[in-house]
């Protein structure tokens, strides 16, 4: 489970069509209640020795969840995520992770008007390797956009740097993204914004092992490409995602061969969204 949502990314199944009048101005999210499907394909293959076929295995999720912006304040939205259902399938010859545990958790936090998170973490003292995750993979669910208007062709550049405990290993990937609005187009007939982001990846850890002679070093470097549509008036339409990531372990005496991971997501907004 934490695989797959570890490699949760963002992802659109709507009809787009161009034909909006041309609009500008400084995008909010606006208040209210969305519901939303998400399905990421996590396609992950290793290279082995001895003439041997690759070593590879699919894990498919799709979750339904809840979304609702309230308003705190002038500049504040409460920004509330309820997990409403999980599903994992595989062809990996292992058992099905149980997450029926994870059914109606909520994660709360707060974002600005324009998508900048303030806070969205999980409470103090949180030992779930799972919520950590679902905390992690959905901080990036909505586009942030930056305190300038908004038109075709506006284009902006984020830089971040996150530290996790993954699998054992202390990890820091440090992302590089470009994003540009590339026009108007419509989504059953409301005016929206087609948002293109482009992403960079670079990442490098080391296994938590006590010995240094056991250390396992973790590299990777990928990028991933993206497509988010959001109506002018501020809600959140869907996307589309496409993530490949080469990685590579190696400790004192040996090195792995690379590991590709490829991840397709798509996050769809439901009919019955307010």
């Amino acid at each position: 489970m934490r695989h797959a949502l570890a490699g949760f990314g963002l992802l659109l199944c709507v009809t787009l069509g161009v034909g909006a009048a041309a609009q500008s101005g400084n995008f909010a999210y606006a208040p209210g209640t969305q519901h939303y499907r998400l399905v990421t394909e996590n396609h992950r293959e290793q290279v082995q020795g001895g003439g041997r076929a690759p070593f590879e295995f699919d894990v498919t999720t799709t979750q339904l969840v809840t979304l609702k912006l309230s308003a705190k304040s002038r500049d504040t939205l409460q920004f509330d995520i309820t997990l409403d259902s999980v599903a994992v399938s595989s062809k990996f010859d292992a058992p099905a992770p149980d997450v029926r545990h994870l059914f109606g958790d909520k994660l709360t936090g707060l974002i600005s008007p324009r998508g900048k998170v303030y806070r969205f973490d999980p409470p103090a003292g949180t030992t779930d390797a799972d919520l950590i995750a679902l905390y992690r993979a959905f901080r990036r669910f909505l586009v942030s956009f930056p305190n300038k208007p908004v038109a075709a062709g506006t284009s902006w550049a984020d830089t971040t740097t996150d530290h996790v405990d993954k699998d054992g290993f202390d990890v820091t990937a440090r992302a590089i993204s470009l994003t540009r609005v590339t026009g108007d187009t419509t989504v059953n007939g409301k005016p929206a914004w087609r948002v293109v982001r482009h992403t960079d990846i670079v990442q490098s850890g080391q296994s938590s092992a006590a010995a240094d002679s056991e250390k396992v070093t973790l590299l990777g470097q990928g990028s991933v490409n993206s497509v988010h549509v959001l109506s002018h008036d501020g809600v959140y339409l869907g996307s589309q995602s496409t993530q490949r990531i080469d990685l590579t372990m190696k400790n004192a005496i040996s090195e792995s061969a690379p590991i590709t991971q490829t991840i397709k997501s798509t996050i769809e907004r439901l009919p019955n969204s307010q």
